[in-house]
């Protein structure tokens, strides 16, 4: 079989940052579940494995400068973009490498404390499954995490045709990948319009409209695959058990809330099924869920309540967002959730007034609100999963942070490939688009201010957004540029100068 085992090389995959696998996001699950985990300020080692360009692996290893990184990707063009971006801001604790999953298993590597696979399991064969899990087998420490997230069953179920199809229609010719795919949502288009019957299917019409909008490097990587097979949580719960590993739950905290996301007859039947697999198979088929991101730990050591609390208390936390964009709701399968204000907008207001506080604080000052700590840490955890609030870090160096952030604003100007920047404050990616990151570069640099920035855009015939709407004169778009100058100095810029940025 040729080197890319039926996995699409023609074109790089779309740049991202994937803020579930940082080591601040996951350390939250075990919390969450009582189980002890090893605090993130410590040493450790951390391994994604199909890392793709490498913007995620690179971003924390700046963010965790006293952690080893390790990335690895098949693709040759993707680690030659890695390693350049870790070679441009200076990083001196990752490794990139562009060896086969089994290949990688024999390389003079450390145990890991955290082996992350995004977007990956449903994509490779059985036998890189296998790889996979003998990877995890080898490497994984003991006490250490597995993140996996995959395409999941039922949700698929109404896509899976149309993937095949656009798949058999690739593989009948040798004409370009981007060529190929416009072909094959051409076909689609004419067998809806000839009222091919699959296609007259409300869920598979949804999809239809859905692809045209998608982009194309992702439509591409997602359909052409050779191996895309969607799986079932008990189909992966059954792979990584097989290697002593035990599920925690998702990586997505709001999907560890059944009362946020499911009506009350649901969770009374869930209640019901005591063997996990199982109960997570019946849930997801509530759910229709399509992607699971999920946690699994080696070794289980149950931590006491009263040191989880006391965990809690002592952590700190900050605003992400301005309050009045806070939306009181939250988006389920079943519709939305509206958020009790009352719990939540105190919350906020007081992190806005104070910057930073401490589980500690916040639990005295919300007594007079009448929100119990049990009510308060809910509360917290919901709005961190919502993208409301940070979990913060102490004691880490942000120089490498800082350096990583350099690089990604001055790269800025020739692409737009990296759209987050580094924060050792939360140890996490914050996404700052393209523009953002040239009002940076005006702070640090005053002949890189709006008049510079104009001349970028005038140069490159870009069009300003603001509010949905699009510029459509020059007039207009410097209207719109000093506009969004504005409100970056005056919503976000706060926010970030608090993470360190």
């Amino acid at each position: 079989m040729a080197w890319n085992e039926g996995y699409v090389t023609e074109i790089p995959y779309t740049p991202g940052f994937y803020h579930h696998l940082s080591p601040a996001n996951l350390q939250l699950i075990p919390l969450l579940k009582q189980v002890n985990h090893q605090p993130i300020t410590r040493p450790f080692n951390y391994c994604e494995l199909a890392c793709g360009l490498g913007i995620t692996t690179n971003i924390l290893a700046a963010a965790y400068p006293h952690a080893q990184f390790y990335g690895m990707d098949f693709n040759p063009t993707h680690i030659l973009k890695a390693r350049s971006i870790a070679e441009a801001a200076g990083l001196t604790n990752v490794n990139f490498s562009d060896k086969s999953f089994k290949e990688y298993a024999h390389e003079e590597l450390p145990d890991f404390d955290y082996i992350c696979l995004h977007g990956i399991y449903s994509w490779v064969s059985e036998e890189n499954q296998q790889a996979i899990a003998q990877f995890i087998r080898k490497k994984l420490k003991i006490g250490g995490i597995v993140y996996i997230s995959y395409n999941t069953m039922p949700g698929w179920a109404i896509t899976a045709p149309i993937q095949r199809l656009m798949f058999a229609y690739n593989a009948k010719s040798q004409a370009s990948a981007q060529k190929q795919l416009e072909g094959s949502l051409e076909l689609l288009e004419k067998l809806k319009d000839s009222k091919a019957l699959y296609l007259q299917n409300p869920g598979a019409l949804r999809r239809l409209e859905q692809l045209r909008n998608f982009n194309r490097s992702y439509l591409i990587h997602e359909y052409f695959n050779q191996h895309w097979k969607p799986l079932y949580f008990d189909e992966v719960h059954r792979a990584m058990t097989a290697e002593k590993l035990t599920y925690l739950g998702s990586a997505n905290l709001l999907d560890n809330m059944d009362n946020l996301n499911l009506p009350g007859e649901a969770i009374q039947e869930l209640t019901k099924i005591d063997d996990l697999a199982y109960r997570e198979v019946v849930r997801d088929f509530y759910l229709n869920s399509t992607f699971r991101r999920d946690v699994y730990i080696k070794g289980i050591e149950v931590m006491a309540p009263a040191k989880q609390i006391e965990i809690l208390r002592s952590m700190k936390f900050t605003l992400a967002v301005q309050v009045e964009n806070a939306k009181m709701e939250h988006q389920t399968s079943f519709g939305k959730l509206q958020l009790q204000e009352n719990v939540y907008k105190p919350i906020l207001e007081f992190l806005r007034d104070e910057g930073v506080a401490s589980l500690d604080q916040l639990e005295q000052v919300m007594s007079s609100h009448n929100i119990n700590l049990q009510r308060l840490i809910q509360a917290i955890l919901v709005l961190i999963g919502m993208g409301y609030v940070y979990s913060m870090i102490d004691g880490i160096d942000p120089s490498s942070a800082q350096r990583f952030n350099s690089m990604a604003i001055q790269q800025s100007f020739e692409d737009d490939a990296i759209n987050f920047l580094c924060s050792s404050i939360i140890g996490n990616g914050v996404n700052v688009n393209r523009l953002e990151q040239w009002f940076l570069a005006g702070e640090y640099d005053s002949s890189k201010g709006l008049d510079y920035i104009r001349q970028i855009v005038d140069r490159n015939n870009l069009k300003i957004t603001r509010e949905g709407k699009t510029a459509q004169t020059p007039e207009e778009n410097w209207h719109f540029l000093k506009e969004s100058a504005e409100a970056f100095a005056k919503n976000k810029r706060p926010i970030l100068k608090r993470l360190g940025i």
